[in-house]
């Protein structure tokens, strides 16, 4: 598995307004001192199923979507997080008394790309405990991904498992960008 970052969303023309990605005023540095692959079946991300368009069809080919080491993989994505104002460090949890620094331990929970007819779907949830300010504090973000599937390739399953993870990202950064400045975050749902 390999991650590569997404592009920026572009403004399309009479399309609908492109949000401005956050973007930290003043760097915060984010510690990682723990990241792991927690899903259930290392050994797939996902599958591929083809079916004929038709009242009670049944499935004519169905492939696993081999997964290569997602921790690494996941280590890549976030230190892609550099893009929002972070500075991502692999290393020991911050002081308590540090300011303009968070950390938090990450699980990679979920990495799954399918095809959907003539598309290819993701789902990425990543599940993050911060430790500031001498509490813990638990998140899962979800990403979804999709793009359009030309051959089945390896490729392609990687692109929408980016996307996936991307989403993910762009919501543990507000949360991250929040515990910097020293905001306290709301309280979420069950997590999986």
């Amino acid at each position: 598995m390999s991650y590569e970052e997404a592009p920026q969303p572009a403004a399309r023309p009479n399309g609908p307004p492109v949000d401005e990605p956050l973007r930290l005023p003043q760097p915060c540095t984010l510690y990682l001192p723990k990241v792991e692959d927690a899903r259930p079946n290392r050994e797939f991300a996902g599958s591929y199923i083809f079916m004929l368009a038709a009242p009670g069809a049944t499935p004519r080919g169905v492939q696993s979507v081999q997964s290569g080491d997602a921790a690494q993989w996941t280590r890549s994505a976030l230190q892609s997080l550099q893009r929002y104002g972070f500075r991502t460090l692999e290393s020991a949890p911050a002081s308590p008394d540090a300011a303009r620094q968070v950390s938090g331990d990450v699980s990679l929970r979920l990495a799954h790309g399918w095809s959907a007819g003539l598309n290819l779907v993701s789902h990425v949830v990543l599940r993050v405990t911060y430790h500031h300010a001498g509490e813990e504090v638990v998140r899962e973000y979800h990403g979804m991904g999709t793009r359009t599937n030309w051959n089945n390739g390896n490729g392609e399953y990687m692109a929408v498992l980016n996307l996936g993870i991307d989403e993910a990202l762009r919501s543990m950064a507000a949360d991250a960008a929040a515990l910097c400045t020293g905001q306290p975050l709301q309280a979420q749902g069950s997590p999986l």
